[in-house]
């Protein structure tokens, strides 16, 4: 048990220009960006896409789908607006390209899926091939086959442990059971990205009924159960799996999930063997996605980062329910939603049909596509646009925009306001030559005499973090050797820095973590006597604690309470205690995690006239003694579900969501949502911990510098 003081830090609030704050219950859009699903296409026309994988590489997000004569690739610089380019590979003699995932590797992007010879008729000969490509549009060229039998619904990732596995579905396990037979979910690690090694296992099987494709399939009473289309992704001490059962075709059509628990090392974490649980088991229902009023047949998703690289989104395919199902006709096409944690699950508001907020872009953000903006400052050095933009500003340019670094000498660029807590994410690439390479992120920059910066030095082959402090330089070298990397290459760089510690990630795997100078600073990038290429910078404010890292709890609040932390962060003694959350509530997102620890918990949060309490029963939201009614999101056509969910310990958890913007408080718990008018933009969250302990907390900036090349 530590016990934690309170360290207040100035909070900043910035504006957005929003509609009047809705009467209470009415829930809108808070921000001026927003979207409809399905998701709009540049042409003005309707575009099926089928089994949507969506990938971000630099300033664009490409979706891959399935056709009967190839697959489809479109394009969008946020999520929302996109722009068909047609097929991205077809094959001769094949027809029924199915569920399409990409992985880029080296900047080779390594395409897999499933497609079968044009004059069958049997599902069951589409057989899963490989195909790459330098250019995420394509071509691609067919390299390898992977089963000699059915597989579908790959997905290739990079575990943490360095090694490439392969998500798919097949009917070997459960094919010939006698209780559940049907298609479950397997993986097996690739040995090569055209090889597996051929040990695979199952992750999910059926244990349902609704997850049955066909009853009575096969006329022997045998119901045939399909669990298909896994998608692999972590979220802080956890991993999850979501798949969809049973039939595409099937108003009922739905995504669930599989989680496990991370181990304490990234390098441990081989993802055949954790331990999955399956989140719908058999004793209840309650999906992360089903049907709603307007849309039915939801499933086969993805999951990305919104522009702001913090929040997770879903990606999936949905038909209008008003529409008349023909069969033989496509009818599904791309909707996304945003993809929330929540009592150590997933929550979504989707399937949505009405106006929401569109993905949030960072703190600071820029294409390059016009060079260095104002909201720079170059230290030393120099840089410029590695291509002119088009004049209609088109997706070619965005795709191809980069910041090239002068290699004549030391070129230093910092953006934002100085904070000790951000995200920075950036793509970045540096040609290698016989004197080597040196580049990186600016962490925390105030002058020369104090910094702290990433080094990908190629010369001496090792990632260092550099932390100067009055003019005093020390260097810990966190990685030696780039595990396969080729720096030549586009990369993915990612910086969490929370305080004094710092988390790397490159291509979405863990590669260290440090501790370095807790004094905050701007962030940027820099690249010594090297002609490094940068794209797509993002930096947001954010920050997220949970277990030992809720050790940084106190530097987010002000309280005269003592507080200690033991499975979460609780009163030290039997009396209550109050904190107000240091940073103001207006321009930010709060995610707050409680867990009574007795029955009679419970946490009280006020802000303004607003309370909310919260006990092992749920939450109720008073103003001025009157109870206020929530609005129900998602909206399903039935209530499914149990109200109470329990933690590891058997605690009765619950999550809240806190947001405002311009004067709009929007608050959610599992199921539903208020919205009303907040006063001033000055206002602090309160939190009343009583016999409740405070098990997680995120911070994430609503609000964006605008700066933005495309």
């Amino acid at each position: 048990m530590t016990a934690i003081t309170a360290n207040p830090k100035p909070g900043t609030a910035a504006a957005t220009v929003v509609p009047d704050p809705p009467a209470s219950g009415t829930i809108v859009p808070l921000t001026s960006r927003t979207y409809v699903n399905p998701v709009p296409y540049a042409d003005g026309k309707s575009h099926t896409a089928p089994d949507p994988f969506v990938l971000r590489y630099r300033s664009l997000y490409y979706c891959y789908a399935t056709d009967e004569h190839g697959i489809l690739v479109s394009t969008s610089p946020d999520l929302v607006h996109w722009t068909s380019h047609g097929y991205c590979y077809t094959e001769a003699g094949r027809r029924n390209f199915w569920a399409p995932s990409v992985i880029l590797i080296n900047g080779v992007f390594h395409m897999y899926f499933s497609n079968m010879p044009e004059d069958e008729t049997d599902t069951h000969t589409e057989i899963m091939r490989v195909a790459t490509s330098e250019d995420p549009l394509g071509p691609f060229a067919k390299r390898a086959e992977l089963f000699g039998t059915f597989a579908i619904d790959s997905q290739v990732v990079w575990g943490d442990d360095g090694r490439l596995y392969l998500l798919y579905a097949d009917n070997q396990v459960t094919g010939l059971s006698e209780d559940r037979p049907g298609t479950s979910v397997m993986i097996d690690r690739l040995a090569t990205p055209f090889a597996r090694e051929g040990r695979p296992r199952p992750l999910i099987v059926p244990t349902m009924d609704e997850e049955i494709f066909a009853r009575n399939r096969f006329g022997d009473g045998r119901d045939w159960h399909t669990v298909e289309g896994a998608t692999y992704f972590t979220y802080r001490d956890r991993a999850f799996i979501t798949y969809s059962a049973n039939a595409y075709e099937h108003e009922d059509y739905f995504v669930g999930y599989s989680a496990a628990p991370l181990p304490a090392d990234p390098a441990d974490a081989h993802i055949d063997t954790l331990e999955w649980a399956k989140q719908l088991n058999g004793t209840s229902f309650d999906p992360l996605l089903i049907r709603s009023p307007q849309v039915e047949g939801t499933g086969h998703n993805s999951i990305v980062r919104a522009p702001n690289a913090i929040d997770d989104w879903i990606v999936y395919h949905g038909r209008n329910a008003a529409d008349e199902l023909y069969v033989g006709t496509e009818q599904r096409v791309m909707r996304i939603d945003p993809l929330y944690y929540a009592e150590g699950g997933l929550d979504t508001p989707g399937p949505t049909a009405d106006a929401q907020d569109a993905p949030l872009a960072g703190t600071v953000h820029d294409d390059f596509a016009h060079g260095l903006g104002p909201a720079w400052t170059v230290v030393s050095g120099a840089a410029h646009a590695a291509t002119a933009p088009e004049s209609d500003g088109g997706t070619a340019a965005l795709a191809d925009a980069a910041l090239v670094a002068d290699e004549t000498g030391t070129f230093i660029a910092v953006a934002g306001t100085p904070s000790a807590t951000q995200v920075v994410d950036v793509w970045a690439k540096a040609p290698v030559t016989p004197l080597g390479a040196c580049f990186g992120i600016m962490v925390r920059y105030t002058d020369d005499r104090n910094l702290t910066k990433v080094e990908i030095d190629a010369g001496r082959g090792l990632i260092a973090v550099i932390d100067v402090i009055g003019g005093v330089a020390s260097e810990r070298v966190i990685r030696r050797g780039f595990d396969g990397l080729d720096l030549n290459a586009w990369h993915e760089y990612r910086i969490e820095r929370r305080y004094c510690r710092l988390n790397v990630t490159i291509d979405g795997r863990s590669f260290a973590s440090c501790t370095i100078s807790d004094v905050p600073g701007r962030t940027g990038l820099f690249a010594r006597r090297t002609a490094a290429a940068f794209s797509a910078y993002v930096a947001t404010e954010h920050v997220d604690l949970w277990g030992a890292r809720l050790r940084d709890f106190g530097r987010e609040v002000r309280t005269d309470e003592r507080l200690v932390i033991g499975d979460g962060v609780r009163p030290h003694g039997v009396r209550p205690a109050t904190i107000t959350l240091d940073t103001p509530l207006d321009g930010n997102r709060f995610v707050l995690d409680f867990a009574s620890d007795t029955d009679r918990g419970q946490t009280l949060i006020a802000v303004d006239d607003y309370r909310l309490s919260i006990t092992a029963g749920g939450a109720v939201l008073m103003h001025d003694g009157e109870t206020l009614d929530g609005t129900a999101r998602p909206v399903r056509l039935r209530e499914i579900g149990g109200p109470v969910r329990r933690d590891r310990l058997g605690r009765a958890a619950l999550t809240v969501r806190i947001e405002a913007l311009d004067g709009t408080l929007r608050i959610h718990v599992r199921g539903r949502s208020w919205q009303m008018p907040l006063d001033g933009p000055d206002a602090h969250v309160r939190i009343t911990l009583d016999r409740t302990s405070l098990t997680g907390y995120t911070r994430t900036s609503l609000v964006s510098d605008e700066r933005k090349g495309a």
